[in-house]
């Protein structure tokens, strides 16, 4: 195999074709992941378009109630059986489930790119927030 101006040796197109292969496989995997996330917007889209506005704000505020009950009663079972706090665990990721979804359509009836701004600029300020209690910690070493 000819690369770069050189021909190739055995072990290095050995390693070059793994190498492909492993791209190949990540480019593959990104892909599905594309493909399943257009999927749950499709879904979201159909979803949302089916219910205003206003219907979907009140399940939202009732899906985060739910998922605050459910927070506490993991909180309280945490010195319960396994068995009882593992229900309790199954039960706050069903919350937060249900919470998510309803966040993505009230993220579409509030326009997407908006909401999507908000929350770039709330993580860079929490990372800033961060960068600066490093630094505070370090200056007290």
């Amino acid at each position: 195999m000819y690369i770069d101006g050189r021909w190739l040796t055995e072990p290095e197109i050995e390693a070059y074709i793994k190498r492909l292969r492993t791209e190949i496989s990540e480019y593959d995997i990104e892909l599905k992941e594309l493909r399943e996330q257009q999927n749950v917007n499709d879904k979201l889209e159909r979803i949302t378009a089916n219910y205003t506005f206003g219907q979907q704000r009140q399940v939202f505020a009732e899906e985060c109630a739910e998922a605050i009950k459910a927070v506490c009663k993991v909180e309280r079972a945490a010195d319960s059986s396994a068995e009882v706090y593992a229900e309790k665990m199954s039960d706050l990721i069903s919350e937060v489930a249900d919470v998510l979804i309803m966040a993505q359509q009230i993220r579409m009836y509030l326009g997407a790119e908006k909401v999507d701004a908000e929350i770039q600029r709330k993580l860079d300020r929490q990372l800033e927030r961060i960068r600066e209690e490093q630094g505070n910690e370090s200056d007290t070493l």
